[in-house]
């Protein structure tokens, strides 16, 4: 890929940012359509993110995904919300359109490709979701849409977890939803659950780092984990061994990035060539 000065600009605002994997899926779909594009990462330190979206008004930027910890810090610094980012009150993409940059989230409709992707079907269910962060809220709403009939958020404050239940009740879902913390063990709460969402950076090595009692996973159950890496989640692990279905992040990764693509750039994105960006990066070879 070659860059000179009509080439347009994206990226990533985030912190730490040494391992996205979004540039390697998003430059692999510049190329596949043969677009003077670049996407670049931007390390934007907490308490940043007005700096960040200055930065990129002031460098012409065509937009830019936002990741942790900014989704919700960017939302006064934008000229207008649109879609699920007002529902959610946070942004992962912004685009700039006629000098105005607008936020969007496709974290939402990432999770439910991947939810169809992976014929998972929660209308009905119980989900225990873990966290309450950017993340949590976009995959709440997704669960939230699709029918789910209850939705436990824990999380380790319970002001978070009252945040969002609040703000999944001002959209007049019909599904229950329910705070817990931390410290009111999940066991019983995973029993009634046929679905547990991890949307924490927790329990990757340690699986004891969530309060879970991990004997209750079961043949049937799903278990995903919203972080992707080349080696199984301790929390996924620990779910597989006991029978339960597992799914990491890297779905609702491949097809949110599909959205931010097509707010960008008004192209159809190339699944293909993004899906196999996205494997080489994370050294996967296979299916």
């Amino acid at each position: 890929m070659e860059v000179d000065g009509k080439t347009q600009l994206v990226g990533i605002i985030g912190y730490p940012i040494d391992y996205t994997l979004s540039p390697a899926i998003h430059n692999a779909a510049f190329r596949a359509l043969g677009m003077n594009w670049l996407y670049v990462p931007l390390r934007v330190e907490p308490g940043k993110g007005e700096a960040g979206i200055a930065g990129l008004r002031a460098l012409g930027f065509k937009g830019a995904n936002v990741t942790i910890p900014h989704k919700t810090e960017v939302v006064p610094c934008l000229d207008e919300l649109r879609g699920d980012a007002l529902t959610l009150e946070a942004a992962n993409t912004v685009v700039s359109e006629g000098g105005r940059l607008v936020g969007y989230n496709t974290d939402a409709a990432g999770f439910e490709a991947f939810l169809r992707q992976t014929e998972l079907e929660t209308e009905g269910s119980n989900v225990l979701l873990i966290g309450a962060g950017g993340a949590s809220r976009a995959v709440a709403l997704a669960l939230a849409r699709s029918g789910a009939a209850r939705i436990y958020v824990m999380n380790r404050t319970a002001r978070k977890a009252g945040e969002l239940a609040a703000l999944l009740k001002r959209a007049n879902f019909s599904s229950e939803i329910f705070e817990r913390t931390f410290d009111q063990q999940g066991a019983q709460v995973m029993r009634e659950c046929e679905v547990v969402i991890n949307c924490t950076p927790l329990a990757a090595v340690d699986a004891s780092e969530l309060p879970l009692d991990y004997g209750d996973f079961r043949p049937g159950q799903w278990a995903i984990d919203l972080n992707y890496s080349k080696a199984m989640p301790a929390f996924l692990g620990e779910a597989s061994s006991r029978g339960a279905r597992v799914a990491n992040g890297v779905g609702m990764l491949l097809h949110q990035a599909a959205e931010s693509f097509r707010l960008w750039t008004g192209e159809e994105p190339p699944l293909e060539a993004m899906k196999l960006a996205l494997r080489k990066a994370l050294g996967d070879s296979g299916g």
